[in-house]
């Protein structure tokens, strides 16, 4: 039988944990939500569920204001590998119908890498590759997570005709440290997708490969890739799995002469337009599936390349982005556990579980509150600024009335 309605508790609120996880997943969360007097509930009983990946739909039909689910229906839009490309691709497309191909808007979009899903682009992506002899190529499945089956493809003519996977152009000139390829994580939290309401945590981190960057080792995985899942395997490396959070990754950017600023401007643009890109896909979903916009949020992991010229590029959006500990406490691991367990904290606190908050419907007042219990979360989406926020409601597609109250000064009645 499925699931009666979830109901706020006579006595402690209580917590629901599902999904296929590990205890390390759960830890910051339960930790978080204990501290406040919280209990362990059940699929039945939650006024805040906790999934490891997607929760059957019938969940998302008890979420509420007062009833908090950690996923937005229609998140695969992002963090299906092709389905990011295509929501990315459509609102270039978008853009340039609109303004045309020169249009400023057209080139802030220029920040995700060609890909071609198999086995339908295969002859798309021959032609490509046969007029850019050049262009190397990346083989990843197109929703899978911990760098299972990504390898870099010599050929793309060997590429698998088989249905989930993706080829994607290679970014083949990454900037280093220390001469090691790196890949930011970022963590982007879409707190609502009606009225939208997006943030990007102001920690996280460089994760670099194991073996220095060697354009011609191409086969050599620990050379190529960043993900600490393959490089913990590299029993050869005097450090397997080195994580530099944020803060010191920008000293070091400015100690070498770099404007980190800059960077990072370019860094909160890129995450703002993903979002945007697959809001309409999201709400949608949401309405067809029966969940309340109001008790649905998103944490999601970005990966970001940052090339020789210091330009990012995006490679992915992780679901449920792990929260274990990667590295050695002396090769970052002690500023993971730190980063982590405050993203986690400070993100219940924004949602209004850390203490409970449960507006009857998010205008001017309500989000200034919001933005006051956010911690490290830094708006992206209302911007800061009005003028800001306008420039960003191109991108929406179809903004809703709700967006528009957060970006005007006058609420329209």
């Amino acid at each position: 039988m499925p699931p009666s309605t979830p109901r706020a508790s006579e006595s402690a609120p209580t917590f629901w944990l599902s999904g296929k996880r590990h205890a390390e997943q759960d830890h910051f969360f339960r930790r978080t939500l204990e501290a406040q007097q919280w209990k362990e509930g059940d699929e039945c009983h939650w006024q805040a569920a906790w999934v490891t990946g997607m929760p059957l739909k019938r969940a998302f039909q008890h979420t509420s204001p007062t009833c908090k689910m950690n996923h937005i229906p229609g998140n695969a839009a992002l963090t299906v590998k092709s389905r990011l490309h295509e929501s990315l691709s459509g609102l270039r497309e978008r853009m340039r119908h609109a303004f045309g191909d020169d249009h400023e808007t057209v080139a802030r979009l220029d920040f995700f890498p060609r890909a071609y899903e198999m086995p339908h682009d295969y002859p798309a992506l021959i032609e490509d590759a046969s007029a850019n002899p050049h262009k190397h190529w990346i083989l990843k499945p197109t929703n899978a997570s911990k760098g299972q089956g990504v390898r870099v493809l010599k050929d793309p003519t060997t590429a698998p005709l088989t249905p989930n996977w993706l080829v994607q152009e290679y970014v083949a000139n990454p900037h280093t440290i220390r001469g090691h390829k790196y890949v930011l994580r970022l963590y982007m939290l879409i707190a609502s997708i009606d009225p939208l309401r997006v943030y990007l945590y102001d920690q996280g981190f460089a994760k670099l490969a194991s073996e220095p960057w060697d354009p011609d080792d191409i086969d050599n995985p620990f050379s190529q890739l960043t993900n600490p899942d393959i490089n913990a395997l590299n029993i050869e490396a005097e450090i397997p799995v080195e994580f530099i959070d944020l803060e010191r990754y920008r000293e070091w950017l400015r100690d070498q002469g770099n404007d980190d600023d800059v960077l990072f401007h370019q860094l909160r643009d890129l995450a703002t337009l993903t979002a945007l890109s697959a809001a309409g896909t999201m709400r949608l979903r949401t309405q067809e599936d029966g969940a309340d916009p109001m008790g649905c949020y998103e944490l999601i992991g970005l990966d970001c390349l940052v090339d020789d010229q210091l330009k990012p590029w995006i490679l992915e959006c992780n679901l449920s982005p792990s929260l274990g500990i990667c590295a050695k406490p002396e090769h970052g691991g002690t500023v993971e556990v730190a980063v982590k367990g405050a993203l986690v904290c400070d993100m219940l606190s924004l949602v209004g579980l850390y203490p409970r908050v449960t507006p009857p419907y998010i205008d001017a007042e309500a989000l200034a509150a919001e933005r006051k219990r956010s911690g490290g979360f830094v708006p992206l989406y209302p911007a800061a600024t009005l003028d800001a926020t306008l420039d960003y409601l191109p991108f929406i597609g179809l903004p809703s009335l709700a967006d528009y109250q957060l970006a005007s000064p006058v609420v329209v009645q």
